[in-house]
């Protein structure tokens, strides 16, 4: 199985996911990513801090395979 890790990047800053996660293919990684960047959102609202802008995914070479915006999932609800 292919090794994802999941970056939060907000505005020039990203926060490196160092251990990733081992799943089956890249839509796997997509769904994680979402759940994320929602898991992220929502603890931004209940703290008061900044949400992510997007989450990162990249392979386990260091290659972004997708970025999954948090915007994009606001808008699609």
């Amino acid at each position: 199985m292919p090794l994802f890790h999941f970056n939060a990047r907000t505005g020039d800053t990203l926060i490196q996911d160092v251990e990733g996660e081992y799943l089956p293919d890249r839509e796997a990684a997509r769904s994680v990513a979402e759940s994320s960047a929602r898991e992220a959102l929502i603890e931004a609202v209940r703290s008061g801090d900044v949400a992510p802008n997007d989450i990162q995914v990249t392979d386990s070479d260091g290659k972004v395979v997708m970025t999954v915006a948090l915007d994009d999932l606001i808008r699609r609800g």
